[in-house]
């Protein structure tokens, strides 16, 4: 990684991530063996995180109440779904080993936080930032290559 990047801004971060895909084999699973199964509202974990992401600008809306906040790093750091993050860091293809030691790891532990503390120690929001700019950078040499997007 040529430059450091510290955070981004929330809004940024849900634009980025509503279009990335939700072929995500190895979180999908461990979501459906341990994931959230009451008041589910989402069809889809890339759906949950960027209405999180959208709503996070604000205080919140009924039984979600939070301080505004318009850092990405701030609300990955305070989500506590470890499903979710799990989807987020195979979406932007982090490494499968890591996954899978990430998934045997946390698959047991029945308080979310605790899960969702586990799983950022494996994928900090710092690799997040790493594979969101290897993502890009790999997406302009297509465009480069080809001339296409």
């Amino acid at each position: 990684m040529d430059r450091q990047i510290n955070d981004m801004n929330v809004l940024d971060f849900g634009r980025l991530i509503s279009m990335i895909s939700i072929d995500t084999p190895i979180s999908n699973e461990f979501d459906k063996n341990y994931g959230q199964k009451k008041k589910r509202w989402w069809t889809c974990q890339r759906e949950h995180l960027t209405i999180w992401c959208l709503h996070q600008p604000t205080p919140g809306i009924h039984g979600f109440k939070h301080e505004p906040n318009n850092s990405a790093r701030v609300m990955y750091n305070k989500f506590g779904r470890p499903e979710t993050l799990l989807w987020l860091a195979e979406s932007l293809g982090e490494d499968k080993e890591i996954l899978l030691d990430t998934v045997n790891e946390i698959e047991n532990i029945k308080n979310c936080r605790s899960a969702c503390s586990k799983l950022r120690r494996k994928i900090s929001f710092d690799r997040i930032l790493e594979l969101i700019e290897t993502r890009n950078l790999e997406k302009s040499r297509k465009i480069n290559k080809d001339g296409s997007f």
